[in-house]
């Protein structure tokens, strides 16, 4: 681990002065969150008996598993982020050994060169999950206070989508599953996708009966990925989505899984990835393929979390590669959960207002959830969304992006300069807050003033019409398509007769 101390920053055009500190392993890390833990600040535990590492060959491999096995029981190999030299390896310990022990062996082998970096593995969660934040049905939300609620005109929803639904671009969101079957999504979230739970196969949104966090309550952001992927197609309805279910039901997942569905993400296509989840360790593995994805114009999204703290940030909201979304209210003011922190980008709607006990549907913020249902619900994890749904938005316009003149790593901020110019100032409802909530506000119908319009679902060659030259198109990519096209107009992997009758429907 190198922790790196940001002393001045503005976000994207920064001047970033970075002091790296060499050597600090990750028993640093273990020993703040046992100091953390002590003070009654919010940690993540470890994931007992897993490490992470990233070597550069097999043999360094074979090197390092041969050296934890002379001190460590258990020791293997129990998973592989696929095409990545990342590895999740297990040990056991006896009753006078400690992860630290582990800790201090691998960044021994990173300082001989065997490993590139290591970690021991940490939960992540939902912001909402670490929080005990539940969603409110059955208070007179149906389909229509969704399409209404106060975030739409307040992002310029409607205004946006004369010039943008979103078409051609794949946003996966990685979360609790996605239960596609909810009619609110009209086929726009892909039959396919994959889970990383440990475990499970569906990468549906299910109450598997987690307790993971130990509070006795099981399920408790059960319909939390559900939600998310709703306010995502609110925003960009035309754009597809695709699960990548890489948290229990409890909202939990861990380091390893997080990145992992990253990974996956970023080889199926995607073009936006929303990640509302969070973890407070600053993880090797999950900057590694944070990283990646911003250089191959992948952008991924973060919700800053809700513990109303500067300290600790939570990533990866905070990295530097990510877009950090904070939430505000109908008023534009921060919410009063909201983490706020220098390295966020931006502010989106989050809040709910809630009058003893009842929701004031006028100020709350609606989502689909499983069965078939609309429920209440507040958090970043959903300011998180809206920025996902117009990111897509703007994606939409240039399906000619990454290009010569437009290489991939220069999307990010690109796309971070469109919302910036077209966004609405936040710090005068907030000047207690200054620059700890992002740059701006966001405004959906603002953003898509900035490139063309956007083709439509079906308009393969985004010619402005779905005609014969489109057919062409589609039947020239018939079949396997791994990595999301165009074509694909269902994202299901291929392109296939499912596709063509799409785009007979939009001729």
């Amino acid at each position: 681990m190198e922790p790196s101390f940001v002393v001045g920053t503005l976000r994207r055009n920064w001047v970033t002065f970075m002091i790296n500190i060499q050597s600090i392993s990750t028993a640093v890390a273990v020993f703040l969150a046992s100091h953390a833990a002590a003070c009654g600040l919010p940690t993540f535990p470890l994931v007992p008996g897993e490490a992470i590492v990233r070597t550069a060959n097999p043999k360094a491999l074979a090197q390092t598993i041969s050296a934890l096995s002379k001190q460590f029981q258990g020791v293997g190999i129990i998973d592989q982020i696929d095409g990545r030299p990342i590895y999740l390896l297990s040990y056991q310990l006896n009753e006078f050994q400690n992860p630290h022990d582990v800790d201090l062996l691998l960044n021994g082998l990173v300082a001989q060169g065997t490993l590139s970096w290591t970690e021991l593995n940490y939960v992540g969660q939902t912001g909402e999950g670490n929080t005990d934040s539940l969603w409110l049905s059955g208070v007179g939300v149906n389909a229509n206070t969704f399409f209404d609620q106060y975030s739409s005109p307040m992002l310029g929803i409607d205004l946006a989508h004369a010039r943008s639904r979103g078409a051609g671009i794949l946003v996966s969101v990685i979360d609790t599953g996605i239960d596609t079957s909810h009619p609110v999504f009209g086929g726009m979230v892909s039959t396919t996708g994959a889970s990383f739970v440990p475990g499970a196969t569906t990468w549906s949104d299910i109450a598997d009966g987690s307790d993971s966090d130990g509070d006795g309550v099981p399920n408790e952001q059960y319909g939390h990925g559900t939600f998310v992927a709703g306010l995502i197609h609110l925003v960009a309805p035309e754009a597809m989505i695709i699960s990548a279910r890489a948290l229990d039901s409890d909202g939990r997942g861990n380091t390893f899984r997080i990145a992992q569905a990253l990974a996956w993400s970023i080889d199926r296509g995607a073009h936006v990835v929303n990640m509302s989840v969070g973890e407070i360790y600053h993880s090797k593995a999950l900057e590694d393929v944070v990283l990646e994805a911003s250089t191959r114009g992948v952008i991924v999204c973060g919700a800053a979390g809700n513990r109303n703290t500067e300290d600790p940030r939570e990533f990866p909201a905070c990295d530097s590669n990510a877009l950090g979304v904070s939430a505000c209210d109908w008023n534009d003011q921060k919410a009063p959960f909201s983490n706020l922190e220098i390295r966020l980008d931006f502010a989106a709607p989050g809040d709910s207002n809630m009058v003893n006990g009842v929701p004031v549907l006028s100020e709350c913020i609606i989502g689909p959830v499983p069965g078939g249902n609309f429920a209440v619900w507040e958090g970043t994890s959903f300011s998180n969304a809206f920025i996902s749904g117009t990111v897509a938005l703007v994606r939409s316009q240039r399906p000619d992006w990454p290009s010569a003149t437009a290489l991939p790593p220069t999307i990010l901020n690109r796309v971070y300069g469109v919302l910036a110019d077209s966004g609405m100032p936040i710090v005068p409802s907030n000047p207690n807050h200054a620059g700890l909530l992002g740059i701006a506000r966001i405004s959906a119908s603002g953003a898509v003033l900035e490139n063309p319009p956007a083709a439509r679902r079906g308009d393969l060659n985004t010619d402005g019409f779905v005609n014969s030259l489109d057919l062409s198109v589609l039947l020239n990519a018939w079949g396997q398509a791994p990595t999301f096209i165009r074509s694909d107009l269902n994202a299901d992997g291929r392109v296939d007769a499912r596709d063509l009758s799409i785009l007979l429907d939009a001729w």
